[in-house]
């Protein structure tokens, strides 16, 4: 009831996003060890029948907007998104977003909470039971974030966020359980009319619980923790293909360096990812309220360790997803 009378005395606006997509490696294998599943190598591994498989994402997002402080417009944000693969019911998890955004003028200051509960990363060998018990790995993810963002009168946008974030997984991996900070920077520029660039860089810093405990129960405690450096760019162009058209072209790439101490913790201590992405998405409107969605997504990561070198075997991969979809809007 509350819901529907914010609605109808504020003003609002809502896009719902429906996604019908094709994931070829959902748990982020290496050929390596896809190979091992294909030709049922060690298969207590792999307790699941696909290593690929259909996603549908539907995405919804609703803008709530008043002016409380003279002509300042203060903006609460609500997104809920659900992913649910057809073969790896498993693998299905949600993630909620909550924001408040006040408008200062030229600049503006956002806080806001998201929480991805649930999230099954792969299946690992369970530290408490037998080496063939494989058992999936889960975590929750929060993160409370504040941003500052500043519009100069040349339509440039500089932004600022920090944000702490904190994974907890379930008891049997609770050793990955971890705090972090992150910091971003970013800059926007409306080139033209119709082309806008964003650029940003990110500074990610993670802390394993079990960062400085060297053994539990004479057990190697592996210590996760790392920090990060991250860069990302982002063309949009508006234009007409047969209908108004959003083209959007994105790259990211980020260098982790994990900070573990221990020699004999062989897949973190010495080791450095280097992630690649790659977007490629159109939305084109097929009714007023209504555009037509195609994306595509390549990734990838490579993986170097100064005490283990077969730690590409392990940890590299490459991943495409590819879709369609349908987003509805006000």
């Amino acid at each position: 009831m509350i819901f529907l009378l914010l609605i109808a005395v504020w003003d609002y606006s809502y896009e719902t996003d429906i996604d019908f997509g094709y994931d070829n490696n959902i748990y982020a294998y290496s050929q390596p060890y896809i190979d091992d599943f294909l030709n049922g190598v060690r298969p207590y591994r792999f307790p699941f029948e696909t290593y690929d498989d259909l996603v549908t994402s539907v995405d919804f997002q609703l803008l709530l907007r008043n002016r409380f402080f003279g002509r300042r417009t203060t903006t609460f944000n609500f997104d809920v998104s659900s992913n649910n693969y057809l073969v790896n019911n498993q693998k299905n998890f949600q993630r909620y977003t909550f924001g408040l955004r006040q408008s200062l003028g030229r600049s503006s200051i956002k806080v806001s909470y998201q929480m991805i509960p649930g999230y099954l990363i792969r299946y690992y060998r369970n530290p408490q039971g037998t080496a063939t018990d494989y058992i999936d790995c889960e975590a929750a993810y929060h993160t409370v974030s504040g941003k500052l963002s500043y519009t100069t009168a040349n339509d440039v946008t500089i932004s600022a966020v920090y944000g702490h974030r904190w994974d907890d997984y379930i008891k049997e991996f609770n050793r990955y359980d971890a705090r972090g900070h992150v910091i971003d920077l970013g800059i926007a520029k409306k080139l033209s009319r119709y082309l806008d660039l964003e650029f940003g860089y990110t500074y990610r810093i993670s802390r394993s619980d079990s960062a400085g405990a060297a053994m539990i129960d004479t057990v190697l405690t592996p210590d996760g923790s790392f920090y990060q450096h991250s860069l990302n760019g982002n063309l949009r162009l508006q234009t007409v293909i047969i209908t108004p058209t959003i083209l959007r072209c994105s790259y990211g790439y980020g260098m982790r360096y994990y900070t573990s101490s221990d020699t004999d913790d062989i897949l973190h201590f010495g080791r450095r990812d280097h992630r690649h992405r790659i977007s490629i998405s159109s939305q084109s409107r097929i009714l007023t309220g209504v555009r037509l969605k195609f994306f595509f997504t390549y990734q990838w990561r490579k993986s170097h360790s100064d005490v283990f070198p077969p730690i590409a075997e392990i940890k590299d991969y490459n991943k495409y997803q590819a879709g369609a979809g349908l987003q509805f809007y006000h």
